[in-house]
């Protein structure tokens, strides 16, 4: 399931300076706003188990997460973000995408498909996170309210100004991959300024797998339209 439950599934279309922009940005605004009573949810498929809440109130809300591999082959999550800046790649760790879908707000971690409409020279690919069979993996990352959609493919020279902010129903999605026997041989390892990561760089948007869960309580979104 990848979709917003019980809702089709549909998709609305980085550097460090757009980033840190955005950041300051929403911490200088006046926004004071509190997070609605956000419980904890799960949703599971036949690979895995997600687990989801937001924590915290105000401008930072704390997303956490947690995914257990229910199969008997190790698990990839496309779960750590990264752009470029000046040639050198970098993880992204408090970052989640933002997007607009059903009406709802989608946090993800995944491969994000290009846009029909947009060039780009390369894809982005996040870095993975390997769970074993049996294991589990969770994190915990700050998000900036109100939130900003925005894509590994946005446009940062043409961001409308926003026009307000609206309430929404949050939810989150992580993509994956299941591996086989030396699928880890073929994993790349990329230095960063945090460290060593593993990537499957070139990797099929069609071959990724999803599953989100939610809605996790009623956040603050940027009006762009």
């Amino acid at each position: 399931m990848s979709g917003i439950p019980n809702s089709p599934n549909g998709l609305i279309t980085d550097r460090r300076e757009f980033l840190t922009g955005l950041t300051v940005f929403a911490l200088s605004s006046m926004f004071q706003k509190k997070a609605a009573a956000m419980p904890s949810f799960t949703s599971q498929n036949d690979d895995i188990t997600l687990t989801a809440e937001l924590g915290g109130q105000g401008r930072v809300l704390d997303l956490s997460y947690q995914v257990t591999n229910k199969t008997d082959r190790t698990i990839y999550l496309f779960d750590m973000l990264h752009a470029e800046f000046n040639g050198s790649v970098y993880p992204l760790v408090d970052s989640c995408y933002a997007t607009i879908e059903q009406g709802q707000l989608v946090l993800s971690r995944q491969i994000i498909a290009v846009p029909e409409d947009t060039l780009v020279e390369t894809v982005n690919i996040p870095f993975v996170t390997a769970i074993k069979p049996g294991r589990s993996a969770g994190k915990t990352v700050k998000q900036i309210q109100p939130v900003f959609p925005w894509t590994p493919y946005t446009d940062h020279d043409n961001i409308p100004p926003a026009s307000g902010t609206l309430a929404m129903n949050a939810y989150f999605r992580i993509g994956y991959f299941l591996g086989t026997n030396g699928t880890g041989e073929l994993a790349q390892a990329v230095p960063t300024d945090q460290g060593t990561l593993a990537s499957f760089d070139p990797f099929p948007y069609e071959s990724q797998r999803t599953l989100i869960t939610g809605p996790l309580g009623t956040v603050e979104v940027y009006d762009l339209s």
